[in-house]
């Protein structure tokens, strides 16, 4: 199993595994974002939010816990998708993250990091399990 960065609907690079994280930082409060994500039947499940502090765009879940700076939380309903579309902005500070996770601890591992992409001039990009 392995979710896959597409670009125009081909493949781009991917990372095998079932445990990802996506992070980013918010592009009017700079405020760093990490979700942790699994591949399920071929669907990406949300299981946790990582956000460092609130603000503009930015609300914790009513259920959200404040731990060493960082709103926790998991969705209080499942959260499944087929894939996950991500603009290309110039607006955010720095560029997407896409890392395999540990099973065993949920720390990175293998990352991407779509700088890599700056060169295709691209308006998006797709994650998909493949």
């Amino acid at each position: 199993m392995s979710l896959c960065v597409l670009i125009a609907g081909k493949t781009a690079a991917c990372l095998a595994g079932a445990l990802f994280s996506l992070s980013w930082t918010h592009s009017v409060e700079k405020t760093q974002w990490i979700e942790h994500w699994r591949i399920q039947n071929q669907q990406l499940v949300l299981d946790q939010t990582f956000v460092k502090g609130s603000g503009a765009g930015i609300d914790p879940a009513p259920h959200a816990r404040l731990v060493d700076g960082w709103y926790q939380w998991a969705p209080m309903e499942a959260l499944m998708v087929p894939s996950i579309a991500l603009a290309n902005s110039q607006m955010t500070p720095d560029n997407w993250r896409l890392c395999q996770l540990k099973p065993d601890t949920r720390e990175p591992d293998q990352c991407i990091d779509f700088s890599a992409f700056d060169d295709q001039e691209v308006d998006g990009f797709t994650l998909q399990p493949r």
